[in-house]
């Protein structure tokens, strides 16, 4: 059919929802997202140089698993255009008492970086990068949504949150779509404020001389229980391909929430003495818990650290997968309507993109806009839940 559709977030959900509607019949979609590097949101990769050599990073989204059939499908579609691979390195948790626990479930990763699926998903719509949309408006007589001065739409999916998602639709006279956007950070949640909760996370990319990590180190990822970090992952050993210098290692580090809400700054100006102590408390840590000969003297070629400001989210939506105000034809989707995963985020779009294709065929229903919240209770991370019956055989793993 001829109505368009204009995403906002070009991440996971963004992308998910604009495929299916594609895949539903709607031929004009187009996905706005900031990214100056291309679509992905928090499934993007780091490109670091030293020495001539670029080196990737997964910086954010760390591996997905499956648990969903509907997932499932968009993952073996992935698998086939090769944007994704099983990653079959030795994943674990790391206990206080430094006893690693296996982790037994199907891990998936981009081939090439985590943003290689979402690279892959972005061919099957117009999208547009680089672009920040700061004002929609309703017109009522139209029936349509103006998109700053890109047209027109029929449509308006909002797929990402943060500040900025609720003040964009703050003045479009769609209260319930902007209340549910309100957000509050912090790394706990407050069961007196009905909103959603983000917290924030500090990553650190680490290229190290592998004459300072044990040698008898197997880790290519783990949990970490631990007060200052929550994740660790070998990108050597992830992308080998890419990652090809076996003289130094390129390592993500990820705080744990309390830590980084102790430190809490604006992302965009972390203040130079404080960006030293943090890198240098990350990698003491990081050191004790891999057991390097002088854990507090790591000496890495090259860092970089980063405040993910709207890091994942700490409770969820309770219901309906996504927000719809029929009335108004706009909705809602991410992953803090399922769980904060990346099967959390496709879910949510998928379900917004087949509601619209409802509402489009005369099915004028509001979904998700009483919103009621609960506490997730999980990994920092983020959620890894799996099914056993969806485990995928293949020969295209790391």
């Amino acid at each position: 059919n001829n109505k368009s559709v204009a995403i906002i977030g070009g991440g996971v959900s963004g992308l998910v929802c604009g495929g299916r509607l594609k895949q539903l019949g709607f031929e004009k979609v187009t996905v706005f997202d900031t990214g100056k590097h291309g679509p992905g949101g928090r499934a993007s990769s780091r490109i670091i140089n030293h020495d001539g050599k670029d080196f990737i990073f997964d910086h954010a989204v760390q591996y997905f698993t499956v648990s969903d059939k509907r997932f499932a499908n968009i993952i073996s579609f992935l698998y086939r255009e090769k944007a994704v691979k099983i990653w079959d390195g030795y994943l674990a948790t790391i206990s206080y008492d430094s006893k690693h626990v296996p982790i037994q479930k199907q891990a998936f990763i981009g081939s090439d970086g985590i943003k290689t699926f979402c690279d892959q998903l972005s061919k099957l719509v117009n999208t547009i990068c680089n672009v920040w949309v700061s004002k929609v408006e309703w017109i009522p007589v139209k029936h349509k949504w103006k998109v700053d001065n890109y047209g027109e739409y029929d449509y308006l999916v909002i797929a990402h949150n943060g500040k900025c998602a609720a003040r964009l639709m703050s003045n479009t006279n769609t209260p319930q779509i902007h209340n549910i956007l309100k957000v509050r950070f912090s790394p706990v949640v407050n069961h007196n404020i009905r909103q959603m909760h983000l917290c924030s996370l500090f990553v650190l990319c680490a290229i190290i001389p592998t004459s300072q990590i044990p040698q008898h180190n197997t880790i290519c990822g783990a949990h970490i229980e631990n007060p200052v970090i929550s994740w660790i992952a070998n990108n050597s050993s992830k992308y080998p391909l890419r990652n090809n210098i076996t003289s130094v290692q390129c390592w993500t580090i990820i705080s744990t929430k309390n830590f980084a809400s102790k430190y809490k700054v604006p992302q965009e100006h972390i203040p130079q003495d404080l960006a030293k102590q943090i890198t240098l408390q990350l990698l003491s840590q990081f050191g004790r818990i891999l057991k390097c000969r002088s854990p507090g003297k790591l000496h890495p070629v090259k860092t970089k650290l980063q405040l993910w400001g709207a890091g994942n989210p700490v409770n969820i939506l309770k219901g309906d997968d996504y927000s719809l105000a029929s009335s108004k034809h706009v909705g809602v989707c991410g992953d803090w309507y399922v769980a904060p995963s990346v099967e959390g985020a496709a879910v949510s779009g998928m379900c917004l993109a087949e509601a619209l294709h409802r509402h489009y065929q005369g099915q004028r229903q509001d979904a998700g806009l009483n919103p009621v919240f609960e506490e997730y209770k999980g990994s920092d991370i983020g959620c890894f839940n799996t099914d056993p019956n969806l485990v995928m055989k293949s020969t295209l793993s790391s």
